[in-house]
């Protein structure tokens, strides 16, 4: 696996000279042929009275993670309404394809492998020569501070770069079309604001994944194995993941024991059926310490579902308790309510959105501490903002919410449930 922290400073460091490097031999060719294809350094763009021709073939880029891929299905899914003759690809990891690709919204998704160093300079290559290939008319660099994307995106040769001029980041001047980052909206909001110089604004259009049959088979195999009937009320997904962990220790993850007691006393009190996903050993081992402190029955479904079929799972369940992570965002994407745990991050940037969600926060002064300002790097040593939030306030809130006899949303959940129990 690629070591995302080297791969940072790797960005940082040698990026910033990269892109210093192709804007001032862009200006200079500019200056020399009389026709200037990047603004001045510190331009605003674009300039009064201009307009971008409709394109024929669009790339948009995100690399990290599949939470943002998830959030951008609606956007991608907005450019498309607005030009339905145009090509539109998407470059991204490739653990984020297989979405994107079941979603819809992307004729071709161009997938980078970090699994190992060798893949990953392999499949940067491949994807360099694609994109080359294709000869893009306009590219849509959604990453808010890698400087990668934007080398990739001069790379392409297309005539229109837009992109977020984040501030302390260096790498607005390589777009065409500069669009300023803010931090004061949730971030399908902000990723939005790259769609203004394309003339899309207003709401995007609603959006859901659309399972397939096979996947929601594998589903009902799965659980039917484990004796859960279709009819099952509730069936809860908890998801105490939070992908890759590139700091000292995990910021964003609440302690296994708590979600073991929440996770305890769904079962116990309402009958819940609980299932436990993730992928990969760290979030294995984190499972099994969650089941050893559970006085209840349990599933353990990790690694047992590729992304669309983890989807079909999502659908299934009446809500799902998660950390903020990918999970979280792919529920909302099925329409499931989440039961989400937020503490580095800020709900009003990441949290899911829609009136039957509920989220913990402590909102310290402290927080948030990880932003796109800061490349999403924190020192902390003591998450006392995840610390603070208590199973038993998660427990009470559930019951409020979804499972109490009074509970707001009871109705509404188990009248959704037959209908995805295919």
């Amino acid at each position: 696996m690629t070591n995302f922290n080297l791969a940072r400073r790797i960005d940082r460091r040698l990026g910033v000279v990269l892109c210093l490097l192709l804007f001032l031999w862009e200006r200079v060719r500019g200056w020399l042929t009389g026709r200037p294809s990047v603004p001045s350094f510190l331009a605003t763009t674009p300039p009064h009275g201009t307009s971008i021709p409709a394109p024929r073939r669009i790339l948009g880029i995100k690399f990290y993670g599949l939470g943002n891929a998830v959030m951008l299905v609606p956007l991608l899914a907005a450019v498309r309404e607005r030009f339905p003759d145009a090509e539109v690809d998407f470059l991204t990891l490739s653990g984020n394809a297989s979405l994107l690709e079941r979603s819809g919204v992307a004729d071709r998704v161009i997938g980078v492998d970090t699994s190992t160093l060798g893949r990953f300079a392999r499949s940067m290559w491949q994807a360099l020569r694609a994109i080359r290939a294709r000869r893009y008319d306009v590219i849509l660099d959604f990453e808010q501070f890698i400087k990668l994307s934007s080398l990739f995106a001069w790379a392409s040769g297309a005539p229109e770069r837009i992109g977020f001029n984040t501030d302390g980041q260096r790498r607005g001047f390589m777009y065409t079309t500069r669009v300023v980052y803010t931090d004061s909206d949730h971030m399908s909001g902000i990723y939005a604001r790259l769609l203004r110089p394309l003339g899309i604004t207003g709401p995007l259009p609603p959006t859901l994944l659309r399972t397939s049959e096979a996947d929601r088979r594998a589903v009902h195999d799965f659980l039917t194995q484990a004796g859960i009937a279709p009819d099952r009320f509730p069936l809860v997904a908890v998801h105490m993941g939070i992908g890759d962990n590139v700091y000292r220790i995990p910021l964003k993850r609440w302690d296994p024991e708590h979600f073991a007691t929440v996770a305890t006393g769904l079962a116990a009190r309402w009958g819940a059926a609980i299932v436990f996903t993730g992928r990969g050993p760290d979030e294995r081992a984190l499972i099994a310490a969650a089941r050893a402190h559970m006085t209840e029955p349990s599933l353990d479904a990790c690694d047992r579902f590729s992304v669309p079929e983890l989807a079909a799972l999502l659908e299934r369940c009446h809500f799902v308790v998660a950390n903020d992570t990918s999970v979280m965002h792919l529920a909302g994407l099925v329409g499931t309510p989440v039961v989400a745990i937020f503490g580095p991050t800020a709900p009003l940037h990441y949290g899911p959105r829609g009136a039957r969600n509920l989220v913990f926060y402590r909102d310290l002064y402290c927080s948030p501490c990880l932003t796109n300002y800061n490349l999403k790097v924190s020192r902390c040593r003591e998450p006392v903002c995840m610390r603070g939030i208590h199973p038993d306030e998660v427990l009470a809130g559930i019951a409020e919410h979804y499972l109490g006899d009074a509970a707001e949303h009871r109705d509404w959940l188990r009248a959704r449930a037959p209908a995805s129990a295919a």
